[in-house]
C-alpha cells in the first residue's frame, strides 16, 4: 500500500533552509519544537495518515512563522562532533572523539581541546545519533563546569555595578524551559544555553534576575530596576523571543 504521507526533509524559510526530522511517537499527542535548529516533528501513532497530513501542514506553518524572525548573526550554535567546535562568550573548545577499550566513557579538558573518551563496547552498540547524544553530554558537562568561574565573574560586576545585594549561589543550569531563576533563598540559576547567545543577551538575562532581589515579582517597580541597570535590554528582550529557541 503507497503511503498518503510525505515526511519533509527540509523547511526553506527566506533564503535559510532548516532540517526537518518526523518521527512517530507513543502518545496521543503530536507535538513540534525547533531544537538546535532543527524543526522536530512528534506524531501521534494513533493518527491516520490523513491526519498526519494534516498535521504536518500546521507544524510546518507555524515553524515557518517563527524561524522568519530568526537572525542567524550573532551567534554560533556549538557543534559537538568529532573535530567540531564550540565557541563561548570568551573560549572557543575543539571537540574530538576517541573509542578506546576503557569501560567507562570520560572527557577531560586539556588546552582548550575537550577529548571524548568512548568504550568501544559502548560505542558499537549506539547508532551514530545515539555516540552524538553521548558526546554532546560530555562536551557540556565540561564546558558547563569551566564555565563556571566566567558566570561568577560577570554576575559580580553587574551586582557590584548596580545592585550591591548577596548572592548565595550562582550557577548554571541545562534548562530549556527558562533562561534564569532566582529563588527567595538568592540562589541564581542560568541557563548553560546563554553561553551560545550574544554577551549582552546573556549579561542581560543576569541583570534580570540580579533585579528580583530588589522586586521579587514583575511589576513596574521590578522593570524600572532592570532598566536602570540596563537601559537597552528590550533589544536582548526581543532577541530571545525571536531567537532563543534555537539554543536548544
Amino acid at each position: 500500500m503507497i503511503s498518503l504521507v510525505i515526511y519533509p526533509k527540509f523547511l526553506q524559510v527566506g533564503e535559510n533552509t532548516f532540517p526537518v526530522r518526523c518521527e512517530v511517537s507513543r502518545g496521543r499527542s503530536s507535538t513540534v519544537k525547533i531544537l538546535n535548529g532543527e524543526v522536530v516533528i512528534r506524531l501521534s501513532r494513533y493518527a491516520g495518515e490523513f491526519q498526519q497530513a494534516k498535521i504536518i501542514e500546521k507544524f510546518l506553518t507555524w515553524a515557518g512563522k517563527r524561524l522568519a524572525k530568526f537572525k542567524p548573526s550573532g551567534f554560533i550554535l556549538p557543534d559537538y562532533k568529532d573535530g567540531g567546535k564550540v565557541f563561548t562568550h570568551n573560549k572557543v573548545y575543539d571537540i574530538v572523539v576517541k573509542i578506546t577499550d576503557r569501560k567507562n566513557n570520560t572527557a577531560r579538558l586539556k588546552e582548550g581541546v575537550i577529548e571524548i573518551f568512548l568504550g568501544r563496547v559502548f560505542a558499537e552498540k549506539l547508532s551514530e545519533k545515539g555516540r552524538g547524544v553521548v558526546v554532546k553530554k560530555l562536551a557540556e558537562d565540561v564546558i558547563l563546569k569551566d564555565q563556571t568561574s566566567y558566570l561568577n565573574e560577570v554576575v559580580d560586576e553587574l551586582n557590584q555595578m548596580h545592585f550591591q545585594e548577596k548572592v548565595n549561589l550562582c550557577r548554571f543550569k541545562k534548562t530549556r524551559s527558562r533562561f534564569g531563576s532566582m529563588s527567595r533563598k538568592r540562589n541564581m540559576n542560568i541557563s548553560f544555553r546563554l553561553l551560545f547567545a550574544p554577551r549582552d543577551v546573556f549579561r542581560y538575562v543576569c541583570v534580570h534576575e540580579l533585579s528580583h532581589l530588589k522586586e521579587f515579582n514583575h511589576s513596574k517597580r521590578f522593570w524600572a530596576v532592570v532598566a536602570g541597570a540596563m537601559p537597552e535590554y528590550k533589544d536582548a528582550e526581543k532577541w530571545l523571543r525571536h531567537n532563543g529557541f534555537m539554543l536548544g
